[in-house]
């Protein structure tokens, strides 16, 4: 062969390869890399460190961070967790700081949030119904961040449905639970060509409802269950529509309905959702006591008893309503209309040391809320009966 021929065809080979190389390269080494394989949402609780993949119980108004995961095979079978989170905690584990990384592939990956939540935030059950009407669902949090990682958020999607005037806040309380969905690979436009993950969701409870990725924010003492329940399902029997206490509830003697009742209180004991009657023992056993032991004595609304001899947790009731003290709190500012909309999201102010019908109230007549006591004691001033639970006799 002559030297040019062989030069050309030199040349040419050279060309072929280093073609083949910055076309196929890339596909190549993304072939040969990880292999994603599973979607998983991590929770770190502010100053923790590390991001769990489970529930994680913290102290109300304790900021936290949401960390999406996506696990991948390693070429020798070794997992490997892209994320943004500092550190890893699996089934109680901590993960090698060696498989954990933020997402260094070419592909791009598109995150998106939600949140597993009851479907409705309140369920009345009809003699004969049981909790087979309770179904979860994934809202699409549309309004968060597009990121491997964001501010934790508690408020339901649900929560502006709630019937009868409440004070719109975002409580720094309550339970949630997440899921997220990754896509990886394609462009934006081409939503065909992608590769999808998805963490937990509806489908995996109530089964899963021990590992489920869960935050719930609770306040101390009696409060604590509580508040732990809001953004929960309520789940109320009309055959208990009348009690005020659990001693109080309607003897049936039906199997099916000491069947239902029993669920009631496991489906609350999990945070998966709640009725009114179990949460209550709840409360008042956090006390150390029994609901027909709660020693009831009598308390003004009129600002004649100062906020020192209440305490957040104490009960209060009246005609067929039992509710807990939240917090004193200052009178609406003039023209704003608490309906119950979420046109008005003012924050209480501090109140003014005296226990009125400003003051702010858990209530649990139709979903777990919070109102001030003017929305649920009718009447000026008035004596309602009061069981220090909190603040003692």
């Amino acid at each position: 062969m002559a030297p040019e021929k062989k030069i050309f065809w030199i040349v040419l080979v050279v060309i072929v390869i280093v073609v083949a190389v910055l076309l196929f390269g890339p596909e190549v080494r993304e072939r040969r890399g990880p292999q994603p394989k599973a979607a998983w949402v991590a929770i770190e609780a502010d100053g923790a460190g590390v991001a769990v993949v489970g529930p994680v119980e913290i102290a109300a108004g304790t900021p936290f961070t949401l960390h999406a995961v996506l696990e991948a095979e390693q070429r020798d079978g070794t997992p490997l967790y892209y994320t943004r989170a500092p550190a890893l905690e699996i089934g109680g584990e901590r993960v090698p700081p060696d498989r954990v990384r933020p997402w260094d592939r070419p592909d791009e990956a598109q995150v998106t949030w939600f949140t597993v939540e009851g479907s409705v935030p309140y369920l009345r059950l009809q003699e004969g119904q049981g909790t087979e009407r309770l179904e979860f669902k994934e809202f699409l949090r549309s309004d968060w961040p597009y990121s491997w990682s964001l501010d934790g958020r508690l408020e339901p999607a649900h929560d502006d449905i709630l019937a009868g005037p409440s004070v719109q806040l975002e409580w720094p309380f309550g339970t949630q639970r997440y899921q997220v969905r990754i896509a990886v690979g394609g462009e934006e436009e081409d939503v065909l060509a992608r590769e999808r993950f998805v963490s937990w969701g509806a489908a995996e409870l109530p089964a899963e409802a021990e590992r489920f990725p869960t935050v719930t924010a609770a306040l101390p003492g009696p409060a604590a269950p509580a508040s732990a329940v809001f953004g929960l399902s309520q789940l109320e029997p009309v055959a208990d529509e009348a009690a005020q206490l659990p001693g109080d509830a309607v003897a049936g003697g039906q199997a099916g309905r000491d069947a239902l009742r029993e669920e009631l209180v496991r489906l609350t004991a999990a945070r998966l959702a709640f009725a009114r009657l179990p949460l209550l023992a709840e409360v008042i056993a956090a006390t150390g006591t029994s609901p027909g032991a709660v020693a009831w004595g009598e308390v003004a609304l009129d600002g004649t008893v100062a906020w020192d001899r209440v305490a957040t947790g104490d009960l209060l009731r009246a005609g067929g309503r039992v509710v807990m003290l939240y917090r004193d709190a200052a009178p609406p500012a003039p023209g704003n209309d608490e309906s119950g909309a979420a046109d008005h999201p003012e924050t209480p102010g501090a109140g003014n040391g005296r226990l009125d019908r400003d003051d702010l109230v858990f209530d649990y007549a139709r979903g777990a809320a919070v109102r001030r006591l003017s929305d649920v004691f009718a009447g000026e001033g008035g004596v309602v009966q009061w069981a220090p639970l909190a603040s003692g006799p």
